[in-house]
């Protein structure tokens, strides 16, 4: 991801917008799941891109010696943004369009802590959330391959679930 031709301060509001957006569909996801454990798990990673979120704020607001976060409606800077749960759209789209947004968080941050002093506390927190991103890619595929197995057996057998 090329960084170059925005100032920090667009990349830490476009940052921010994508975490909020993030936390936004995770919790509307996990609204309509019935299965406890990729509830649990959706709410797990809402909660992680809030912390996002703040870190990205706290930064920011040091950063640009600004005292209010002001987040744009619009972003020039290229996130990625995760399709909305909606009627119609399989749980699995949702979750392999988070999968895509969490490795491009990943190779944003990355790119985004290279900016910064190696060893600086702005490139730590920003490689941490890299990696943390990549924790949450590699948790929304096993979910994925989970989600699709079901799906196929309730499209293809609705009647599994009825008991004798």
């Amino acid at each position: 991801m090329d960084l170059d031709k925005f100032s920090n301060e667009q990349i830490f509001l476009a940052g921010i917008k994508a975490e909020i957006g993030a936390y936004t569909v995770y919790t509307a996801l996990a609204k309509t799941i019935e299965n406890a454990y990729m509830k649990d798990k959706l709410l797990f990673l809402a909660a992680q891109e809030q912390k996002h979120r703040q870190g990205l704020e706290k930064m920011y607001k040091k950063e640009t010696k600004k005292k209010a976060v002001k987040v744009p409606a619009e972003t020039p800077v290229p996130v990625p943004f995760i399709k909305a749960p909606g009627k119609g759209v399989l749980v699995s789209e949702v979750i392999a369009s988070a999968m895509n947004a969490e490795k491009n968080a990943e190779d944003f941050y990355t790119e985004f802590a290279h900016r910064f002093p190696v060893g600086s506390e702005q490139a730590y927190l920003l490689l941490y959330f890299a990696s943390m991103e990549k924790g949450h890619y590699l948790l929304l595929q096993n979910e994925k391959a989970l989600m699709e197995k079901e799906e196929y057996y309730d499209n293809s057998f609705p009647m599994m679930h009825v008991g004798p």
